[in-house]
């Protein structure tokens, strides 16, 4: 699925919900996290570890 746009609409300890603008209409998702999560900085790491990984895979 193609996404024009993405908006984090909500982060616990396990994942995040995405609200996703697509060409058929707004839609929503769960991406869960590499691992559990107790505070923001340990978020922050995770968050930058799956957009690492993410790009490694596009390459």
């Amino acid at each position: 699925m193609e996404s024009q746009e993405a908006v984090m609409t909500s982060v616990d300890r396990l994942g995040f919900h995405v609200r996703l603008k697509t060409q058929d209409g707004m839609r929503g998702t769960r991406i869960a996290f590499l691992r559990e999560v107790s505070n923001s900085a340990e978020t922050r790491r995770v968050l930058v570890e799956m957009v690492q990984q993410a790009r490694s895979q596009a390459e």
